[in-house]
């Protein structure tokens, strides 16, 4: 029997559970998805210290997973709903459910009725934007057939560290060596009288900041007030762009670095919030080539 080569894997998006893939996406190593269950083990005594094989029952089994991407804009516009629940980039207070195809040695596989529980936006020096999503889905089946006749979008490139200019702090402009921006949903599985989820709602949310520059021009946001300040970041790669907007990132003081060698950077870390009718966060996407 031939190896399975994980070269060949593909992954199809589909908007619905029942709908095939409409998507396809290039994703980065290190994504995982599939579906964890778990046996019933009363750990009854009967005399011995062996488990009995017929007292052990079924139990419940979810869906999870993190699938990591470095996405062209084009990709994004795909994405971005998932991340926000709202496809122009605005923050909804419900997170879409949807569905994933993924071809894995010659057998495809449907990942059925997924959420984002949180969506990480990183990029660092001499590296691109990436987004990692940690899914929680209901279930998994092997409908069988062929991935769809689809291709991964080759028009753009993924944005890199480089298409980013400064940063607005506050209304000042920073250079920074890297950017994290996570949504966390904080999405609650609910089994009720089933083994598989009945219910998975949204919870909560925060929206977490990191924005490391350099420590002797960032002094002016050290310890910056309660309020917090607002932040706006944009990347372009040519005609395509993606801009985060916050009105408020509140950074508590952190401790300062002292005893290293090398350039010192200013830990900035904060939580974007909600100000007045503004919500914590906009991600405005122009992904046209």
């Amino acid at each position: 029997m031939a190896d399975a080569v994980g070269t060949f894997s593909r992954l199809g998006y589909a908007s619905s559970s029942s709908g095939n893939a409409t998507v396809e996406l290039e994703f980065l190593p290190g994504s995982s998805l599939g579906l964890a269950e778990n046996f019933i083990d009363a750990q009854g005594m009967s005399g011995t210290r062996a488990h009995h094989s017929e007292r052990i029952r079924r139990g419940t089994r979810q869906v999870n997973g993190s699938l990591q991407f470095a996405p062209s804009a084009v990709e994004l516009a795909t994405l971005i709903g998932l991340v926000t629940g709202n496809a122009n980039g605005t923050l909804a207070e419900t997170v879409p459910a949807h569905t994933w195809h993924v071809w894995r040695d010659g057998t495809l596989y449907k990942y059925t009725d997924c959420k984002v529980d949180s969506a990480t936006f990183s990029v660092s020096e001499g590296g691109p934007l990436t987004l990692t999503l940690n899914l929680i889905g209901v279930d998994e089946t092997a409908p069988g057939g062929n991935f769809p006749s689809l291709t991964v979008d080759l028009t753009t490139g993924p944005f890199v560290m480089a298409d980013a200019g400064n940063c607005s702090v506050g209304g000042t402009g920073y250079r920074f060596s890297a950017f994290e921006l996570t949504i966390n949903n904080f999405l609650e599985p609910k089994y009720r009288n089933s083994n598989t989820l009945t219910s998975l709602n949204a919870t909560d949310r925060e929206v977490s900041v990191s924005l490391p520059f350099d420590l002797g021009a960032g002094s002016a946001v050290y310890g910056t007030a309660v309020a917090g300040v607002a932040v706006d970041l944009t990347l372009t790669n040519g005609n395509t762009s993606i801009q985060f907007t916050m009105p408020a990132v509140q950074t508590p003081k952190q401790p300062l670095p002292f005893a290293q060698r090398g350039v010192l950077d200013l830990p900035w870390q904060g939580m974007a919030r909600k100000s007045g009718t503004t919500a914590e966060l906009t991600i405005t996407l122009d992904s046209s080539p």
